[in-house]
């Protein structure tokens, strides 16, 4: 009796590993074989891809289609190709020299996790003024001291009640540059510390005006999310400043450097914020910007029906009184790390889902991650 209970176990056992062997390679892909694959459908004839600018479909009372597609101006679906990618290192004696660090600085080590969660070195560099300079293998941070302000000011937290980021949002030129004029400065500084800026695009803006600030410095303090003591004793003119958000991309596509694709909200997606003003670079963060390698061999897209058919068996069963809106999908890539050093990159559609349940103003926000090679559902985003 016990053999037949034993038998019957090991037979379990192994059409159990066998369905996760099947559900694992219908999400997975085979990135020794990526380049040989995207390779043969060259020689296919293939029909041209095109994707909408906009998707209006009703699939049921618990599932509509009120999406913007977007994907980059200069992106050509049918000359995209096959690429790896590494993260860069930060130059760390560039970035020291241009920000002025020298031996009397307070210096700190510390550690830290990796993209791919391995222990790193974490350093920091700090001056009399407080102003800082942390530097990793993968990141970088400089912050004046007197940035403390604009946080406590500047709110762009989609989620947060004190959202003013639509109010900085007019694109005005302040009084000391144009926005042009300091964007390009901008961008030839980042250069001088090794940041290519060939493959950046402006994610989102703000114009930090005087009058502004001070006014939303105000609200915050009546509101209670301002200390008076942290009030700032008095401002001007030479505190405005451009804010800057700013996507890697790889031909014409956005880079989705983040692990998870829940981090994607607002301007989470970005690899570099800078904050300028009329004293230069007050605030420069990267973090997980790469550096690609872009093969010969074609990259063959799924056309959009298959991505959405995807969101379709997912929620197409939805209760009309939990509907779910697909409100926007966004097409970019994803580097996959395969090891240490080497990532492939993987192109993703994020789509961005909205559920609200009837007789509640609560709406959840959900993010799906679509391989846009082979139409599944991209698990390895959605750590």
């Amino acid at each position: 009796m016990k053999k037949k209970v034993l038998i019957k176990w090991i037979i379990g056992c192994v059409m159990l590993c066998i369905m996760l062997l099947v559900l694992w390679k219908r999400t997975h892909i085979n990135y020794d074989e990526y380049s040989e694959k995207t390779s043969d459908m060259q020689h296919d004839e293939v029909e041209e891809i095109r994707f909408p600018d906009y998707i209006n479909e009703k699939v049921s009372d618990g599932l509509v289609f009120d999406a913007e597609v977007v994907i980059g101006e200069n992106f050509d679906p049918d000359n995209f190709y096959v690429s790896t990618a590494r993260i860069m290192k930060p130059d760390e004696e560039k970035w020291k020299q241009f920000f002025g660090v020298d031996n009397t600085w307070d210096y700190n080590v510390y550690e830290t996790e990796s993209r791919i969660g391995d222990k790193i070195e974490f350093q920091t560099y700090t001056d009399k003024q407080e102003n800082t300079l942390y530097l990793t293998s993968e990141e970088a941070l400089w912050a004046k001291q007197d940035m403390v302000f604009i946080y406590n000011v500047l709110d762009t937290n989609e989620y947060s009640p004190q959202n003013n980021g639509k109010l900085f949002s007019e694109k005005m030129d302040l009084s000391f540059e144009s926005r042009q004029d300091n964007l390009r400065s901008v961008l030839d500084k980042m250069q001088q510390i090794g940041i290519d800026a060939a493959e950046l695009e402006v994610h989102q803006e703000y114009d930090l005006n005087v009058d502004k600030l001070k006014e939303q410095e105000e609200k915050k303090i009546e509101a209670g999310d301002i200390e008076q003591s942290e009030k700032k004793e008095s401002w001007s003119t030479s505190d405005e400043a451009y804010y800057y958000y700013l996507d890697e991309t790889t031909q014409g596509l956005p880079v989705f450097s983040k692990r998870s694709v829940n981090d994607y909200s607002g301007d989470e997606r970005s690899q570099i914020i800078v904050c300028a003003g009329n004293d230069g670079i007050r605030y420069l963060y990267m973090k997980w910007f790469f550096l690609f390698d872009i093969g010969d061999d074609k990259v063959k897209f799924a056309p959009i029906d298959n991505i959405k058919e995807c969101i379709k068996r997912k929620y197409g069963k939805t209760l009309d009184e939990n509907c779910i809106t697909v409100k926007k999908m966004v097409l970019g890539v994803y580097p996959f790390a395969t090891d240490k050093e080497k990532n492939a990159v993987v192109p993703v559609w994020i789509c961005f889902l909205e559920r609200k349940t009837k007789g509640s103003e609560y709406v959840e926000k959900l993010y799906v991650p679509i391989n846009a090679i082979t139409g599944e559902e991209f698990y390895d985003m959605e750590g």
